[in-house]
């Protein structure tokens, strides 16, 4: 979750993360999931290694739960904000971070290459191909190029395998990318989480980001949201 920006840049974005809570992607209101529909365990084809709707990544004894879309933009401040925090305690050891994709975002955003799949897809054909250690690079790699130089294009599945492979995905996930062979899994997580509450949580998913921290949900407007995940994950 590493990336590299420029001051002005960065002052954006430390303008932006303060309103993510009011001005965050928020999906159109429909019913609570029914009890019928309560289980995590996938009805469609998942990923090797997944964690019911869950895309894990690291072996630490923190739990990091990250529901998010790879086309809100709040999302993307939130990783340049905290991504690199977060894939630093995934990286020594101390923390898991598990991906909860969600992809509504695309159709509100009027986008026909359906990028909220596409990008969270990808990093399922990770998992599901054993890298499961170049997710967080990966993630933040795809938050960064949710659209193209032009602000306009999305990615095509070419510039995802490339992302794939500087992230440090060694394994060939050309076919599971071309082919979107977890769209539906995608899909089905996206339904099993809107309108759910979070276990152990008062937090409904209603929209993304929702950051999580060994059951405590982060305040991602806060104004020093990296100190209250160091905090958290240090168990301060």
């Amino acid at each position: 979750m590493r990336f590299v920006r420029t001051p002005a840049r960065a002052l954006l974005v430390a303008a932006a993360i303060g309103s993510l809570v009011l001005t965050g992607c928020s999906s159109t209101p429909g019913p609570a999931p029914s009890t019928s529909s309560s289980s995590s365990t996938p009805a469609v084809a998942a990923p090797a290694g997944a964690d019911g709707y869950g895309i894990p990544s690291g072996t630490g004894a923190v739990s990091i739960d990250l529901w998010t879309d790879l086309s809100c933009p709040y999302c993307r401040q939130l990783e340049e904000v905290a991504g690199s925090v977060i894939t630093d305690a995934v990286a020594s050891g101390a923390a898991t971070l598990t991906i909860h994709p969600l992809n509504f975002v695309s159709t509100k955003h009027g986008d026909t290459t359906a990028w909220s799949t596409r990008g969270a897809n990808a990093l399922a054909a990770a998992l599901d191909a054993g890298d499961a250690d170049a997710i967080p690079a990966l993630y933040a790699a795809l938050q960064q190029h949710q659209t193209m130089a032009d602000g306009q294009s999305h990615p095509t599945d070419e510039d995802v395998l490339a992302f794939a492979a500087e992230a440090g995905v060694t394994s060939d996930i050309a076919d599971a990318v071309t082919s979107q062979r977890f769209a539906d899994w995608v899909d089905a997580s996206n339904e099993y989480w809107l309108g759910r509450t979070i276990a152990g949580t008062d937090q409904v998913v209603k929209g993304v980001p929702v950051l999580v921290v060994n059951g405590t949900v982060v305040d991602v407007s806060a104004p020093d949201v990296p100190g209250t995940l160091q905090k958290l994950i240090a168990g301060s």
